[in-house]
């Protein structure tokens, strides 16, 4: 009798659970960017969101909320309720770095949230002043090695810094760094020569590069980007150079999986449409979805094991 009263239990339940995800969503959901207006990150956020209220039949409205490196944003969705009306756009430092750069997280990356699934690829390019005299990451590596401290090479983020420790390691190579407060001076500083090299957005790098006005020796991913295929990636050379920035949207944990099915699916299809991918193309953004929440899952314990291996070698700590 109690089983029989169990099944049904589970049935009720079952049923609960799909009409619910049937009507969702049944109001506004607030999606969480961790950078503030204007930047690529926004323009990614919001576009993925107005085209997502399109499919899903409600409003998504982006919420900016920057600072202290995503962990404000994070924190937000990671307390809030679980019912996939909040979601955050999260970057690879949210996931797969933080953890391993502060002694003490205000939210777990790998408890507190529902991964969805990815929805771009931002990889940092290592990029050149013009005039310098190498073309590829080989001759740069040869030519330090033959030279010890010919190059120095700019960083104006963790994981730009994480990067540069990278290929020291795997190149054999000892590159310093000289630390920038922000892009917009870092890259400066390479058109005018003041430093040689510098880990730069590829989304600023691109329109600089394809007018001749800087050398980029490679790409900061596994493999060649489809937005500008000519451009070898640093792991041609360094196999298994692979600390690519990267986007994504998760939930909060405990969103019903039916939820987050819903939504995966959605991004799929948004990624999927050609007004989209020709402007994130134009913004130097390559889309990038997961097959499933499970992959994405996956993805991101793989990153961060190769991410946690890297910052404890470099030894580098944020607070």
């Amino acid at each position: 009798m109690l089983s029989r009263r169990l099944l049904l239990a589970a049935g009720s339940l079952a049923a609960f659970s799909a009409a619910w995800a049937q009507s969702y969503p049944s109001r506004q959901i607030t999606l969480i960017v961790p950078f503030a207006p204007g930047g690529p990150a926004d323009f990614l956020g919001r576009l993925i969101g107005q085209k997502m209220s399109e499919d899903l039949g409600q409003q998504i409205v982006v919420d900016n909320r920057p600072g202290a490196n995503t962990i404000i944003a994070a924190q937000a969705v990671a307390k809030a309720s679980p019912d996939g009306y909040t979601l955050l756009m999260a970057i690879d430092g949210t996931l797969v770095m933080n953890p391993f750069l502060y002694s003490k997280l205000a939210y777990d990356p790998f408890k507190d949230f529902a991964p969805i699934s990815l929805i771009a690829l931002v990889p940092s390019a290592l990029v050149g002043n013009i005039n310098i005299p190498v073309n590829s990451i080989h001759e740069l590596v040869e030519q330090e090695k033959a030279k010890p401290g010919s190059f120095q090479i700019g960083i104006s983020t963790p994981t730009s810094q994480v990067n540069v420790g990278l290929l020291n390691m795997m190149a054999g190579t000892a590159f310093g760094v000289v630390p920038y407060r922000g892009g917009t001076t870092q890259i400066t500083g390479i058109l005018a020569g003041d430093i040689p090299l510098g880990m730069e957005s590829i989304n600023v790098a691109l329109p600089l590069w394809r007018d001749k006005k800087v050398k980029i020796l490679g790409l900061v991913s596994a493999q060649r980007l489809s937005l500008a295929p000519e451009i070898p990636a640093i792991a041609e050379t360094l196999p298994g150079y692979d600390l690519g920035i990267w986007q994504s949207i998760v939930a909060p944990a405990g969103t019903p999986s039916e939820l987050v099915d819903k939504l995966h699916g959605s991004i799929r299809r948004v990624l999927a449409m050609p007004d989209v991918r020709e402007k994130l193309a134009a913004a130097g953004i390559e889309p990038a979805s997961s097959a499933t929440p499970q992959e994405f899952a996956a993805f991101i314990r793989s990153q961060a094991y190769v991410r946690a291996k890297v910052i404890q070698a470099v030894g580098m700590k944020l607070d």
